[in-house]
């Protein structure tokens, strides 16, 4: 606690008085969470006074120590009388409650303020995501459909894998803006049967491969990794966001490993790149909504910021748990999920 406020006393007399009592007053208060009566001396006062009797009202709300209130009255105008001490304690509750209410209305300004933020920066993100997919699609269509230009077989081809790759990510954008809503609406319901998790590793890195030919992409699992017990559609989207991310963000090429082992009752699989790393600090960050981590290969990267978030409701939904590691910047990370073999 730091002086904020006196009145009725001398100059510079607060900042003297501060050190000396909050080391000792502090402690009483916040365990008493009662009136401190004192006799202190002031040494900051100077010919102004000599002795004060000296009241520590505690400002407190829910058991925390929200600030202290210091009343001084001269020895010779005598102690604090019951009048006073219950005056002072009202007020000091009450003072109390005020401080504690301006906090939440400042909290809750803040907190505003910052989604007003994330909403105005989701919209652009994602208008600048649906339009660019569609002035591609739309250019290649009218570069198909030119009347004076005879195109070979494989042009064509290689222009309507083009189109093609672009509706799917148009169908991902989409889906995730769906998932999302479904979320925060708390609608997400699960499909619960077996789930081959090495299985679906591995048509996952088919499905990814021929789009990073920068990337090895590989799994290990071991061979007694059991079935679990779970969502086979969500699971395999959120292992299809972690290897996708790691190809994304791995942009000099590299291995992305896709490794799998038991725990008692569980299951590990962690997939694990060599690529920009993350920022220490942003751990836990990354799996917020609309986060994309402040690097300049992040912001050019498309993408609204949802794939992190979406994977883990779907791990949590499946009473499992996921983290992101990093030695930091340029090393590579590791993200782990953590699965239970029987599910939720």
């Amino acid at each position: 606690l730091v002086p904020r406020a006196s009145y009725g006393l001398p100059e510079g007399a607060l900042s003297s008085l501060h050190p000396r009592l909050d080391r000792a007053i502090l402690n009483v208060l916040g365990q008493l969470g009662e009136q401190v009566s004192v006799l202190y001396l002031p040494s900051g006062f100077g010919d102004w006074a000599r002795r004060y009797h000296v009241l520590a009202l505690p400002m407190q709300q829910h058991e925390q120590l929200l600030g202290v209130i210091y009343v001084f009255r001269h020895v010779d105008a005598g102690g604090f009388s019951d009048r006073d001490l219950h005056v002072l304690d009202v007020f000091a509750r009450q003072a109390a409650g005020a401080l504690q209410q301006a906090r939440a209305t400042a909290d809750m300004l803040a907190e505003k303020t910052r989604l007003e933020e994330m909403q105005n920066t989701f919209v652009s993100i994602v208008s600048h995501e649906l339009q660019t997919p569609v002035a591609i699609i739309k250019s290649y269509a009218a570069t198909l459909a030119r009347e004076d230009a005879v195109w070979s077989p494989e042009t064509i081809q290689r222009v309507s894998r083009n189109i093609e790759e672009e509706c799917d990510r148009l169908h991902r954008l989409i889906t995730d803006l769906l998932d999302l809503s479904r979320i925060q609406a708390g609608r997400v319901a699960m499909r619960v049967g077996s789930v081959d998790l090495p299985q679906i590793t591995s048509e996952i890195i088919d499905q990814l491969a021929p789009r990073s030919p920068r990337h090895s992409l590989r799994s290990s699992f071991p061979s007694n990794f059991p079935i679990i017990r779970g969502d086979a559609d969500q699971l395999r989207r959120a292992l299809f966001n972690l290897v996708q991310n790691a190809t994304k963000y791995s942009p000099n090429g590299g291995e992305v490993l896709v490794a799998g082992e038991v725990a008692a009752g569980y299951v590990i699989v962690r997939v694990i790149d060599r690529g920009i790393g993350i920022v220490a600090g942003d751990e836990e960050r990354i799996f917020e909504r609309f986060h994309r981590s402040d690097t300049r290969l992040s912001r050019s990267t498309a993408g609204v910021g949802l794939g992190l978030y979406i994977t883990r409701n779907i791990i949590e939904g499946h009473g499992g748990r996921i983290w992101a590691e990093s030695p930091g910047p340029g090393r590579g990370s590791v993200f782990t999920v953590l699965l239970p073999i029987g599910g939720t």
